[in-house]
């Protein structure tokens, strides 16, 4: 037998063993990694399923940060209509945050320059829904209902003592 034989013969051997045998590393990567496999695969199928599984996790991180991206570049430019709206002017470099702070300031002032305009406040009261509803969005909340009860209620009041200070 020659020395090319015996490696050959010594090559394939270690390839059965290693195409047949899971490793209790590989094993465990799988269950750390949460996926379901069958006691009976190779060591390579096993490898082939991680390498597969770390791919599709990558690629799904990096969708969810473009469509937060875009969810926020979105809500960047509803605010920025409604600045428009309130006749605020938003500069170039604008942080969101710090515009929906304006917004929300001007809204607060115009409510009470308008107290006694019923429907100025009605219009108020819409540009402050939306308002409501961008920032519950940049928060996350599916809705906006608490926020929007809470405005509601302190229009409310302001409805109330405009009528007894009016009468």
């Amino acid at each position: 037998m020659t020395i090319s034989s015996i490696n050959l013969a010594m090559s394939a051997s270690s390839y059965g063993a290693y195409n047949q045998k899971l490793t209790s590393a590989t094993k465990a990567e799988l269950e750390k990694l949460g996926i379901q496999y069958n006691p009976n695969i190779t060591e390579a199928e096993g490898k082939k399923l991680i390498q597969q599984t770390k791919t599709q996790n990558t690629e799904n991180n990096s969708e969810n940060g473009t469509t937060k991206n875009n969810q926020k570049d979105s809500l960047f430019e509803k605010a920025k209509e409604l600045a428009q709206k309130l006749g605020i002017k938003v500069e170039e470099n604008q942080n969101f945050d710090s515009l929906l702070s304006i917004i929300e300031n001007s809204l607060e002032q115009k409510i009470q320059v308008n107290s006694n305009n019923e429907e100025m406040l009605k219009k108020l009261e819409g540009l402050s829904r939306e308002l409501a509803n961008i920032q519950a969005e940049s928060n996350g909340s599916a809705g906006y209902n608490s926020t929007n009860q809470a405005l509601m209620a302190s229009l409310e009041m302001l409805s109330q003592y405009n009528k007894t200070f009016l009468y």
